[in-house]
């Protein structure tokens, strides 16, 4: 998590020691990790994050240990068929960042960005001197190397501006909240259960709600209401909580839209939407939710249900 790797560094600084930033700033060819991941190194070894574990990632951690407050910039070739390798057989090449920590500022600067939801992104100049957080929406989504305000620099964005409303605060649900925290997704809880929707229940969701579902719409509005970059999961506890949630969800403009069920209530859905006139159900509704893994448990279906929001995510 970006957040907690920051808030690492940050306590790293102020207790006194040295923290090096690693960074992934190109990746060609099959390597560990994209352009973008991060990697907190200490002199004793790894603090937070990872560049993708391995040769790679122990050698940087070598240089870190070796020379903490040393910008640096490297390119290690992963094919061990080629002279200088590092041995590995991924066959590609990565390019990494070493930036060392000195000033808590900008650490404060992205973690309050990213507490607040705020777009903004985290930026590491490639010379290796001090990183600082911008907010400027010309910066791309993805990380990337940029030219901001004259340098190259390698550009994070902070915070994803996709939300996941998980519709029911059942068991399933507070699995896949718990799951889907530690893959950085932001979550909203809603439920018309107060016991089921609570921050206690949920303590990771950004919000939790105790509303009827079929009041979503006077509920989710201004800053709530559901855009292109967000995600429904849909699971209440019966058949007119899903029918009404999923009527809602249909008239967001949401890029995704699963819906937990069995084959004979998913059909009955289907039917009663139809004889409603509602367009678009069976094209847009993922059902069953998930990938099918034959789960069974509810961290199960989590799993299967959070690594098809990673593939959403990852394609939005």
């Amino acid at each position: 998590m970006l957040q907690a790797l920051l808030q690492t560094a940050l306590e790293t600084l102020q207790a006194g020691q040295p923290a090096m930033l690693v960074a992934v700033v190109r990746a060609t060819g099959s390597t560990p990790r994209e352009t973008g991941a991060l990697m907190l190194a200490g002199p004793d070894g790894l603090l937070a994050g990872t560049v993708g574990g391995g040769l790679l990632e122990h050698r940087c951690l070598e240089i870190a240990a070796a020379q903490p407050h040393v910008p640096h910039r490297e390119t290690f070739v992963l094919d061990n068929r080629q002279a200088g390798s590092l041995g590995m057989v991924c066959g590609g090449a990565s390019e990494m960042l070493f930036t060392p920590l000195s000033d808590p500022a900008p650490l404060e600067q992205a973690l309050a960005a990213l507490r607040g939801h705020t777009d903004a992104w985290l930026c590491l100049p490639l010379d290796g001197s001090a990183p600082f957080a911008v907010r400027d929406s010309a910066l791309p989504a993805r990380p990337a190397v940029v030219t901001h305000a004259g340098r190259e620099v390698l550009a994070v964005r902070l915070a994803d501006a996709g939300r996941v409303f998980l519709l029911g605060g059942g068991h399933v649900s507070c699995a896949l909240a718990d799951l889907l925290h530690r893959l950085d997704f932001r979550t909203l809880v809603l439920d018309d259960r107060p016991a089921f929707c609570s921050p206690a229940r949920f303590p990771h969701a950004e919000r939790t709600l105790t509303v009827s579902f079929a009041a979503l719409g006077e509920t989710l509005t201004d800053a709530l209401a559901p855009t292109a970059d967000d995600a429904f999961c849909i699971m209440t506890r019966g058949h007119d909580g899903d029918a009404a949630a999923v009527r809602f969800a249909l008239g967001t403009p949401a890029s995704y839209i699963g819906l937990m069920g069995s084959r004979r209530k998913r059909e009955t859905l289907f039917q009663q939407l139809a004889r409603e006139g509602v367009p678009d159900a069976r094209r847009r509704i993922v059902t069953p939710v998930g990938l099918a893994i034959g789960a069974q448990t509810p961290y199960e279906i989590a799993v299967s249900v959070a690594a098809q929001l990673i593939t959403w995510r990852a394609g939005r």
